[in-house]
């Protein structure tokens, strides 16, 4: 971006967010950034923008990444909302990182596979725990669960019998599984019936882990 751009953009972000009358430190409380990053964004002082960094604020003040740079004209208040419809509060979200994939090893935060953010309700969130929405991969899971869905992790080695949930095998990509823990044995149930369970047992216990626990799956046609 140039010098020019830099700037309108960050005068495009600080008037959504003060006509939403957020200070820059909620704003950045949202989306895991200090309020001085906040300030840096909004005087054009950040000399490459991060994608991800910009998909977070615009999810945090309900607009398009578009919109934030320039690349439409459209603003929110020139939406038309359907007349059965109210405008999304966003004092009741929170934003999660959508990760493309996990494995054993590396934090569900790094850069490398984060695809941006997702809202979630704040109801969902429980405190004392960290959060990712994880893009499916596969069909083993179908059709309660299919490829391309986001699904809402809490992050936690521990599952009750039956809970879905996502698991790393040898320290592969995380799949989701229904899991069921017994003292020596360890089954992993998929729904499509083409995919029988997987059954660890003794030792082979230590190849699976669990990631977290799927709290909520969002799809988008």
């Amino acid at each position: 971006m140039t010098n020019e751009e830099l700037v309108a953009l960050g005068k495009r972000i600080e008037s959504r967010r003060k006509s939403l009358k957020m200070t820059m430190a909620e704003l950045g409380s949202r989306i895991g950034v200090a309020a001085s990053t906040i300030q840096r964004y909004e005087a054009g002082k950040i000399s490459r923008p991060k994608y991800a960094v910009l998909c977070a604020m615009a999810s945090a003040m309900a607009v398009s990444v578009k919109e934030l740079t320039g690349e439409t004209q459209a603003t929110a208040a020139s939406i038309q909302i359907p007349k059965n419809a109210t405008p999304l509060d966003v004092t009741s979200m929170v934003n999660i990182p959508i990760i493309g994939k996990v494995a054993a090893g590396l934090s569900c935060y790094a850069e490398d596979y984060l695809e941006g953010y997702e809202l979630a309700a704040s109801e969902m969130i429980r405190s004392g725990f960290d959060y990712v929405y994880l893009r499916v991969r596969g069909d083993s899971m179908q059709p309660l669960i299919i490829e391309n869905d986001l699904v809402l992790v809490r992050c936690q080695d521990v599952v009750e019998n039956g809970d879905y949930g996502i698991v790393i095998i040898d320290g592969e990509d995380g799949v989701v599984k229904r899991i069921y823990m017994y003292r020596d044995k360890v089954e992993l149930i998929s729904e499509n019936p083409y995919y029988p369970p997987r059954v660890f047992e003794g030792e082979e216990c230590e190849r699976v882990k669990i990631f977290g626990k799927v709290v909520e799956v969002k799809r988008k046609l």
